[in-house]
């Protein structure tokens, strides 16, 4: 059977199913023991690599890199927004309601609520769609229509004249954020050398960080302006940055992974021609090793090519239970928890800054101000994070960076608790926030985004990094619906004290990072995928010495007579045959 890559040079063509078949892989494995050698010679040629070389080789996949994450500049910019304007007079005074024994205007905290969990939910209908659509037709072409869709939707909150046609407005844009939030990491870790991985991937962190303090600034920027243009004109700069980032993805290159996967070979190649400045030989030993990789996947997973519609409709749902079938049931259990922890930490104080320090009593401009300065240094806390892990492992700095938030949550709680109205009290417990911002995005920020890309197998990457961000957004939800309630003078009126309640989830956090959390440094996807499969503990994957490469055509063979063979039925369906030894 010619491959998807012969039928057709169309690059909006889709490809028959977004898997590798098994006749595919049984040819493949003919040539296992040859391909072994070129794969072998990829993955020395990447561990070797220094980060100038690959800096030289691999420009042009860091600039493509670069654009597909600038949408989460985007998102960070929109969602900070949303939070900043609960403590914004001019909003306030529109969408919110007086506090007679204040003599303010404040937005009932179910509201608050509401508004923050809307654009969650949206980001989970988001979630859950793009790991699909982005198995099916890849990368490019889900960026361009959640792209597409982030234009027509910022329509709604800036003409929007209720809370209620603001809560519509936040569900619709977060559908297009939740693709924001998982896409470009997944394109960013597969088009880059090993080298280039960690830094690639954490700049995703460093575009929230650069989105929230673009945010912080038109916030200042606009606070003393009378009326309703303080709040729609932030609302109209969300055009800003789909528009011209749409454009530009129209020009750029599919992961050569996604192609590889979907059986377009020569459109792969021509992909990493694009991408690198790699000679034809690296090239066909980069494509080896892309192979051999997918061979080792495919040991616990037999695709079917040829299907009715409700056949290959029901294979793509079912990528989301493969997540939780065998050696990818564990690499699930990292993703998912390592993001939910990012929530579960405490994070989300962040984004109610300006009215976390309000509530504790600085004014209004002193509050924004601090905002601004505390995204500053959370830009500065990413740099520092890049050197960082350069010379310590991801699982060294996560672990730490939970250890350190807990006693920074913890101090600010108990001041809360027992030093409030001390003179000073408001601006310590600033301070700490601001060092809890640096903190986390010098370590527990721009780290998760390596593990959440480094660990899924790459058949799965898509839906497995959905996943995680499913399971970040539903603890999202946990903390939107806590935190308006716990701070709000019209809910708890908890203030400060708020954060010891995070400090013991940030703690449990750490515990499961000590004991489950592994380390991938220095590590290419199919070193991660043979550790997995041999069980080997969160605790010695540093140490422990593996050999991807003695996965042999005869290994093939023998897991294909185990599983036994599929053969096409006239109907679209298969039968299955009985397994012939080896």
């Amino acid at each position: 059977m010619a491959s998807n890559s012969t039928e057709s040079n169309d690059p909006w063509q889709l490809p028959r199913l977004a898997h590798t078949n098994t006749r595919r892989i049984s040819d493949q494995s003919e040539d296992l023991a040859g391909m072994t050698a070129g794969a072998s010679a990829a993955a020395q040629a990447e561990k070797e690599m220094t980060l100038r070389e690959a800096l030289v080789s691999c420009r042009k996949a860091v600039l493509w890199s670069v654009l597909f994450t600038s949408s989460v500049i985007m998102e960070g910019f929109d969602l900070a927004l949303l939070s900043g304007f609960y403590a914004y007079p001019q909003f306030l005074k529109a969408y919110g309601r007086k506090h007679p024994e204040i003599d303010k205007h404040e937005l009932p905290p179910t509201w608050q609520t509401a508004l923050s969990a809307g654009a969650m939910i949206g980001q989970i209908i988001g979630l859950s769609i793009a790991g699909l659509v982005a198995q099916r037709i890849g990368y490019k072409r889900t960026m361009i229509g959640a792209l597409s869709l982030m234009i027509a939707f910022i329509f709604i909150p800036f003409f929007a004249d209720s809370l209620e046609k603001l809560f519509v407005g936040e569900i619709m844009q977060g559908i297009p954020w939740g693709v924001f939030e998982t896409m470009p990491a997944a394109y960013a870790s597969e088009i880059s050398p090993l080298a280039l991985r960690p830094y690639i991937t954490t700049w995703a962190n460093m575009c929230w960080v650069l989105g929230q303090l673009i945010a912080a600034a038109v916030l200042r920027g606009f606070l003393h302006m009378e009326n309703q243009w303080a709040y729609r004109i932030p609302f109209a700069l969300q055009w800003v940055w789909p528009i011209p980032i749409l454009a530009l993805i129209f020009f750029a290159p599919e992961s050569p992974w996604w192609l590889e996967r979907n059986g377009q070979s020569d459109r792969a190649k021509l992909s990493f021609r694009r991408l690198t400045n790699y000679k034809t030989e690296t090239i066909q030993n980069t494509m080896e090793l892309i192979k051999h990789t997918i061979a080792i996947e495919n040991r616990h997973h037999i695709p079917n090519d040829r299907q009715s519609p409700w056949l290959k409709i029901k294979s793509t749902l079912s990528t989301y239970v493969e997540c939780f079938k065998g050696v990818d049931r564990r690499k699930t259990e990292i993703t998912c928890l390592a993001w939910a922890s990012q929530s579960l930490c405490g994070s989300n104080l962040m984004a109610f800054a300006p009215y976390f320090f309000t509530i504790a009593g600085l004014e209004t401009a002193h509050a924004y101000t601090l905002q601004l300065g505390g995204m500053a240094l959370g830009a500065c806390g990413v740099v520092g994070a890049w050197f960082l892990m350069s010379r310590a492992g991801r699982r060294t700095i996560y672990v730490w960076g939970l250890f350190t938030l807990f006693f920074i949550l913890l101090t600010i709680g108990l001041l809360g608790a027992f030093a409030l109205k001390r003179d000073g009290a408001a601006w310590v417990i600033a301070i700490l926030l601001l060092l809890y911002i640096v903190v986390y995005d010098l370590t527990v920020g721009p780290c998760c985004y390596c593990i959440v890309t480094e660990f899924p197998s790459t058949r799965l990457r898509a839906a497995t990094v959905a996943l995680a961000r499913i399971c970040y957004n539903v603890c999202g939800i946990l903390s939107v619906t806590l935190n308006p309630r716990m701070l709000n003078t019209l809910g708890w009126n908890w203030g400060p004290k708020a954060a010891l309640l995070w400090a013991g989830l940030c703690f449990l956090c750490w515990c499961w990072a000590f004991w489950r959390l592994p380390e991938p440094k220095g590590r290419n996807f199919g070193e991660l995928d043979v550790m997995f499969q041999q069980k080997i503990k969160a605790r010695d994957f540093k140490k422990q010495r593996v050999d991807q490469f003695g996965f042999t055509a005869m290994d093939v063979k023998r897991s294909e007579a185990k599983r036994s063979n599929h053969v096409e039925t006239p109907s679209g369906g298969t039968i299955q045959e009985e397994a012939t030894s080896v």
